[in-house]
């Protein structure tokens, strides 16, 4: 099991000599907040659209393969380029935790699951301080590395109940399906099908299909797998409901060493936070809020929007505190949504 402390890099706030400005702050003072409300707006907006372009394209990608169709790259990077030249990555984001909301607990698509890996390995390239040559090229792995599961019968991808072994094997089969499809693309594209088939692998040699091991496997696969394994948790699949974001976390933790490079997994929990946009958390002085925004530098101490005070009363105004400039007010735990609804 990884321990926590071995993922979370040394944090200023961890220092007592660090001398902070600690107070409670508006939304509209907070440097770790948007500043400019009106601007960010229009961002998220701009990143809305981007993220139904992506919805879009993943559903051509999907009736290209399931009609046995080349892909076609050229529509595809465009937009990918696009969002990464107008720094709309930490917006798209935001827009894939407002859409995680909608899940849809009837059927498990990989149209919608392609975009959010996107987006999530993104993230994670950014934090791994990539240049835009080779955000490029991770998105359009990132895009494209489930290509396989397009050719896996509905009534596996939607079953309630749990899979057979026989259905499980079908399963395991789209790496290499997906593999096979990408094989078909121009020669400058090629790399994608060494990468794709490696998604599953892990460094201790546990993954399919190949039972690659450390260096066999591309950086690009790490990132992808894990944030793959971590966007699969938290949406609702047809055989169980979605997990919180903070229990996905704990569940990575306990079960990712040795399976992906530490630093990856560093960057994956200073990048979506141990406390994910848009999760619940339970202050020390017993009240409840919901994770607004993250910061890389105190990856404990989330900016809260303050809900439920200590007797579980709902505020009749919703208070911000931005806990990397408080002294007194920490997280002690967790709160599952479905207790807040």
């Amino acid at each position: 099991m990884i321990r926590f402390s071995e993922i979370i890099k040394d944090s200023a706030d961890l220092d007592p000599e660090k001398k902070v400005n600690r107070e409670e702050v508006n939304l509209s003072k907070t440097g770790i907040l948007y500043r400019d409300k009106v601007e960010e707006k229009n961002r998220l907006e701009e990143a809305r659209v981007h993220y139904q372009k992506l919805l879009t394209l993943a559903n051509q990608v999907q009736s290209w393969v399931q009609k046995s169709l080349i892909i076609n790259i050229s529509p595809i990077l465009p937009v990918l380029d696009l969002i990464i030249e107008n720094n709309l990555i930490d917006s798209l984001y935001s827009c894939f935790v407002l859409e995680a909301e909608k899940g849809n607990k009837l059927k498990a698509d990989p149209v919608p699951h392609s975009v959010d890996v996107t987006i999530f390995s993104l993230k994670i390239g950014t934090g791994m301080g990539y240049d835009k040559r080779r955000l490029s090229n991770l998105a359009m792995i990132a895009f494209l590395h489930d290509v396989g599961m397009y050719r896996i019968p509905q009534n596996i991808l939607n079953k309630k109940g749990k899979l057979s072994k026989a259905e499980f094997k079908i399963i395991q089969r789209h790496p290499e399906i997906g593999a096979g499809i990408l094989s078909k693309l121009r020669d400058r594209y090629r790399w994608l099908v060494n990468v794709a088939l490696q998604i599953h692998e892990r460094a201790d040699g546990s993954g399919y299909p190949r039972g690659l091991k450390g260096k066999e496997i591309h950086e690009y696969a790490y990132i992808i797998g894990l944030v793959d394994m971590y966007s699969a948790m938290i949406k609702d699949r047809p055989y169980r409901e979605r997990i919180g974001q903070n229990r996905a976390m704990r569940e990575i933790v306990a079960s990712c060493k040795g399976k992906f490079p530490i630093k990856i997994v560093k960057v994956f929990f200073n990048q979506i936070s141990f406390f994910p946009l848009n999760s619940y958390v339970k202050l020390n002085d017993r009240s409840v809020g919901r994770v607004i925004s993250t910061n890389p530098n105190f990856p404990l101490k989330p900016a809260v929007e303050i809900l439920y005070d200590n007797l579980g009363n709902r505020l009749a105004k919703a208070r911000i505190a931005d806990l990397s400039r408080q002294t007194l007010l920490y997280i002690t735990g967790t709160v599952d949504e479905k207790d807040i609804i």
